[in-house]
């Protein structure tokens, strides 16, 4: 049900004005939090839907919110090609529809082959603001913010200023994972990663290890996936055994699960013989027989915080005298590796 008098009971049932039911879709930041969530718990209850069309035309808007996306073609490697790796638009897709759901918003999804095209489309006929999913070039970013109407770049995104931002930071994430295995009393750690330097993320990673450590933390570069982690874990087996080596921080969780296959085939058991820490949290953790600790992005969290500040530019003017930026931090997810 939509209109003034179902949003009149709406605000009867959640205890505030019919003004204040209108704000929480319209401008939801202006609205406290216990309110926003009396206004949502009554909706839901009475099945309440706001007239996104009327308010788009009473907005002189389109109504019309989009996620962009670009293929990744031609590259020598792109991460997001990895078939463990498409849960990740997933969840990306839950965090936003979570904000754009409870907004005057429709939601548009657009694949695009180069920032380029980015020129030949009609923005402020097709869409109020965009939000742009892993932008991890000076080019994309740069084409982003040449476009006529708000727009807020995420994730991997921390370098570049010159936008409206949302970004986790990778070096804390590596950070976070060294201090986990010092908290577990591990001293004598190595690290294993993949194209330090095409890959900034890697790289954020690798510092943070090290960071967290108080000292350069040995790197061994092998290639991305299990079969890259396998090979790079033979190398390592001897100083393993003899204890050289005590723990391994492991740059993403698919090269970490060729580090797991590669112990096993020895006789070696991650966290027993050998503390053992990925990242990213993909979802092939949760089948393994036991789990892998790991560092999650939070990538639900974080574009969910994108699609809110898009928001709030919006209902301020969507004006671009200052960028804003926005980080979250990534989480340790505990398992039995460690």
């Amino acid at each position: 049900m939509s209109g003034k008098n179902n949003r009149d009971r709406v605000a009867a049932l959640a205890g505030v004005s019919s003004a204040t039911v209108s704000r929480v879709y319209n401008s939801p930041e202006r609205v406290s939090a216990v309110k926003r969530e009396a206004v949502l718990r009554a909706a839901r209850e009475l099945g309440y839907s706001p007239d996104k069309s009327a308010s788009a035309l009473r907005r002189k808007g389109t109504g019309q919110i989009t996620l962009v996306s670009f293929e990744k073609k031609g590259r020598t490697w792109y991460w997001g090609d990895f078939p463990v790796a498409k849960w990740f638009f997933t969840d990306v897709l839950s965090g936003v529809l979570s904000v754009v759901e409870s907004s005057m918003f429709r939601l548009n999804l657009k694949t695009l082959k180069s920032p380029e095209e980015l020129k030949d489309i009609p923005w402020e006929q097709i869409s109020d603001g965009v939000l742009f999913y892993d932008v991890d070039t000076e080019e994309e970013a740069a084409a982003a913010a040449a476009l006529p109407v708000p727009s807020i770049i995420s994730h991997h995104t921390a370098a570049y200023v010159n936008n409206h931002r949302c970004c986790t930071d990778n070096r804390a994430g590596g950070q976070i994972a060294a201090d986990h295995l010092k908290e577990n009393s591990f001293d004598r750690p190595v690290y294993i990663s993949y194209l330090q330097d095409l890959n900034s993320p890697n790289s954020q990673r690798y510092k943070g290890f090290c960071e967290g450590f108080d000292k350069e933390v040995p790197l061994h570069l092998t290639e991305p996936g299990k079969e890259g982690g396998y090979a790079v874990c033979e190398t390592l087996i001897p100083h393993i055994k003899k204890g050289a080596i005590d723990s391994v921080g492991v740059v993403n969780d698919m090269t970490a699960i060729g580090v797991i296959q590669c112990l096993q085939n020895h006789g070696l058991t991650p966290g027993k013989d050998l503390a053992l820490i990925g990242y990213d949290n993909m979802p092939f953790n949760y089948a393994l027989p036991f789990r892998l600790t790991t560092v999650d992005l939070q990538p639900s969290l974080i574009y969910r915080e994108a699609m809110t500040m898009l928001l709030e530019i919006l209902s301020s003017g969507g004006g671009k005298a200052e960028f804003r930026s926005k980080v979250v931090l990534p989480r340790l997810v505990k398992g039995d590796s460690v």
